[in-house]
């Protein structure tokens, strides 16, 4: 068996293990894995819980609650979730999974990121209705609550954060981390805001196109040229899918659901992991 029919098979393992896993729970633990590596540039670094050093990441590596990810100058990672949400992690990214509860039969889904610095976008295509059913992302400055969108956050300055919503079917809600700050604002399609250390955000603007395209440039993988198989593991570019994931470029679907209550804030600590473990020099 040649090198490359051996790493399409592993991705395809990858993207089975994806779909017999959907139909129970998951919380991220007891060596269960959340999500994994689609696509990857460049050095990248991953830790998991208990790890004494980090070790490079390689495609198709599996990712699990508590894992650090880091990216290096010219590194990127696309990350693949059991809840069909990517992540792509742009260069000098530094993220810790905090929070990842996957329950498809009780159509809930509780995650949190926390971006200690970086550029990250995410695709939440999925609308999860369940009680409890939570995706958030925050920052040293700002707190981003999800229903389902397409979003990047730059948090490369440690006392400020941009967010621009690329799209959207419901609002993006923004605030900021700091439980004593008010205000919070709602981005649509195309809108922006900035969270500063201290202060609210800044009431939503046009994105200048300049700025979005830059900021989705940063955060685009280029994603591994296996073949796709008659099976259907594999979507184009050979990125693992999951039912309704569709092309980078495109905006899974996100159901309608007017009904939905409105997005409130939990508790902004949790107890996370400890610090990352050294990167080997």
């Amino acid at each position: 068996m040649s090198c490359s029919t051996k790493r399409i098979c592993a991705v395809a393992l990858v993207g089975l293990l994806f779909l017999l896993s959907a139909s129970v729970p998951s919380w991220g633990v007891n060596g269960e894995p959340i999500g994994s590596i689609t696509a990857i540039e460049g050095e990248v670094y991953l830790s998991h819980k208990g790890d004494t050093a980090a070790f490079q990441a390689m495609l198709t590596d599996p990712i699990y609650l508590y894992d650090h990810i880091q990216t290096e100058k010219g590194g990127r990672v696309q990350i693949l979730f059991q809840d069909e949400s990517l992540l792509n992690l742009a260069e000098n990214t530094y993220i810790q999974i905090t929070e990842h509860i996957y329950s498809p039969e009780e159509n809930m889904r509780s995650s949190w990121f926390k971006i200690v610095t970086g550029k990250v976008r995410a695709i939440v295509g999925r609308y999860f209705a369940g009680a409890g059913s939570k995706y958030r992302v925050s920052t040293p400055t700002a707190i981003i609550g999800v229903r389902g969108t397409h979003f990047v956050v730059d948090a490369t300055l440690t006392d400020e954060t941009t967010v621009v919503c690329i799209d959207t079917e419901w609002d993006l809600a923004v605030k900021n981390i700091q439980e004593e700050v008010p205000g919070e604002v709602a981005l649509t399609n195309g809108l922006m805001t900035k969270v500063l250390e201290g202060q609210p955000p800044t009431s939503p603007e046009q994105a200048p196109e300049d700025l979005m395209m830059q900021m989705l440039m940063d955060t685009r993988v280029t994603l591994p040229t296996f073949q796709s198989g008659p099976g259907g593991l594999l979507g184009k570019g050979g990125a693992v899918t999951g039912a309704g994931l569709m092309e980078e470029g495109e905006m899974p679907p996100i159901p309608v659901a007017p009904d939905q209550p409105p997005l409130i804030f939990p508790p902004q600590e949790l107890p996370g992991p400890p610090p990352p473990p050294p990167i080997p020099q």
